[in-house]
């Protein structure tokens, strides 16, 4: 039982925030409906009589509308992604759109109406969208969005739970979001890896490696950028060490990425080095050994944190 809740996990894990399910969900009732006509044509003593015909044709009708239905839904979400993706900035990869409905601060929470939006989170931000915008109304960094609470379940109409959060804004703002539960299931994979921070963890843009990695001279640093393209990957500041782990790569390949502060040189932040990145971002250039080095981009606030925790930690400053 152990090893089907580990593959529940995964499976609700990889498919959060996508079509997938409904497009799955779709496909096997087509089938259903289809093996129900088959059955109904050419199975038992009464195969093909009028009636099973005309039922048998019942379902292939109903099969075709759930097909068409499936493909429209599939079609539409592949749209939005697409229109989204103008709109990524460089290495922002989606990790899963959600409609939800927005709320005033103080309005029944389980009463029908609300703002319609679509939640869409990626690997550097959370964005806010109205349903047929194509530019995001609401456009926050993960580091904004100080803390997701859970305001409780509510029925909103008498088949239908929702599940009510509450966003707390760095700027003071709070938004109220309400979800399908279903919807809401899915959501909390994604809010715990990007919306809720430890204080121990920070993500940031890999631009730029060079050398060796100090960890497996064999290795080259390069190889945590994916295709040569700058790559998000999360940094954990240890007491001791920096430790960067690739979300696109194999955890083996992560264990060769410690470097330790006391053998790290910091240089100085200054603007953003790639062309697409926000103006307000700041990048940070780190040396390994003298024979390496990485350059890192990020918010201003991130890229401070960095570069003071690994000062603090033994980090020596370079030009």
């Amino acid at each position: 039982m152990s090893r089907l809740r580990r593959i529940g996990r995964r499976w609700r894990a990889a498919t959060a925030g996508t079509v997938l399910p409904t497009a799955l969900a779709f496909a096997a009732t087509a089938l259903v409906l289809g093996w129900i006509a088959v059955q109904a044509l050419y199975v038992g003593r009464h195969a093909g009589t009028p009636r099973r015909t005309a039922f048998a044709i019942l379902a292939i009708l109903l099969a075709a509308i759930v097909v068409g239905v499936s493909l429209a839904v599939a079609l539409r979400a592949v749209m939005r992604r697409r229109r989204l993706k103008e709109y990524l900035r460089p290495g922002e990869l989606i990790a899963g759109m959600f409609a939800a409905e927005l709320l005033d601060e103080g309005d029944d929470h389980g009463a029908p109406g609300g703002d319609r939006v679509r939640l869409t989170v990626t690997n550097q931000r959370l964005l806010l969208q109205r349903p047929h915008a194509d530019e995001p109304w609401l456009d926050l960094e993960h580091e904004q969005v100080v803390s997701v609470s859970d305001l409780g379940p509510v029925l909103c109409t008498r088949i239908r739970r929702c599940l009510v959060q509450r966003f707390a804004l760095s700027d003071g703002r709070a938004l109220i979001i309400r979800m399908n539960a279903s919807t809401a299931l899915d959501f909390s994979a994604l809010r715990g890896r990007y919306l809720e921070p430890t204080h121990r963890q920070m993500r940031a843009l890999v631009v730029d490696a060079d050398g060796p990695t100090p960890a497996r001279p064999t290795q080259p640093l390069s190889a945590m950028i994916v295709a040569g393209k700058p790559t998000v990957c999360l940094l954990e500041l240890g007491e001791n060490y920096l430790r960067i782990i690739g979300e696109h790569s194999p955890p083996l390949a992560d264990l060769y990425y410690h470097f330790h502060w006391e053998h790290m040189g910091v240089g100085e932040m200054g603007p953003p080095v790639v062309p697409g990145l926000p103006p307000s971002w700041r990048s940070l250039r780190l040396v390994f050994h003298d024979t390496a080095s990485l350059t890192l981009c990020g918010t201003e606030a991130a890229i401070r944190r960095l570069r003071e925790h690994a000062l603090s930690a033994g980090a020596a400053t370079v030009a």
